[in-house]
């Protein structure tokens, strides 16, 4: 009985703060949430800032590597877990809301982006702390931007960046000792 109350209850909150983020719209900030959105798609914005970095900065094997894994492997964990929860997304679960870009047909939860941002920005920022500042707004852009735009529910988000942020800690700790 407490369970189901505490699953009630967390659901619940998950849903008015989603509302909450949803209900905020600004044309230019719009514009700027679908480029993260589309930039973030698979880890795509990940791997090119890895390749970049790599190439801007000695070709170091690791620097390549290293984000690259830790992006792939959140991606893959991530979209394997739909299949384990099946989470309707939001303009599913309530059919008032008007997603803001084209919408998936995986299920919701975790959020494979936010995976792969969570990811990609901890290993860049580990990587090349001289430009963490970056690539951490960035990560937050596009983890934001799933929630704003309508396609995932705040825990979506949180459950696929801690997803992105333990892969990005083991890629971390495996490349110590290279």
């Amino acid at each position: 009985m407490f369970v189901k109350g505490l699953a009630r209850t967390l659901r619940d909150a998950d849903r008015a703060l989603f509302r909450m983020i949803f209900r905020i719209k600004w044309a230019p900030l719009t514009v700027l949430m679908r480029w993260f959105t589309v930039a973030g798609t698979a880890g795509a914005l990940w791997g090119f800032l890895a390749a970049l970095a790599f190439l801007l900065t000695g070709m170091q094997p690791a620097s390549l590597v290293i984000p690259w894994g830790a992006v792939a492997v959140s991606w893959l964990v991530a979209e394997g877990a739909k299949y384990l929860f099946n989470r309707a997304r939001p303009f599913i679960w309530d059919t008032g809301i008007a997603p803001l870009v084209k919408t998936p047909s995986s299920s919701s939860f975790p959020s494979g982006h936010s995976a792969t941002a969570a990811a990609g920005a901890i290993t860049l920022s580990v990587l090349y702390p001289a430009f963490s500042p970056l690539f951490v707004a960035a990560g937050l852009m596009v983890i934001l931007s799933r929630v704003y735009l309508g396609v995932h529910f705040p825990l979506d988000v949180l459950a696929g960046s801690m997803i992105g942020a333990l892969s990005a800690g083991a890629f971390l700790l495996l490349s110590a000792g290279w």
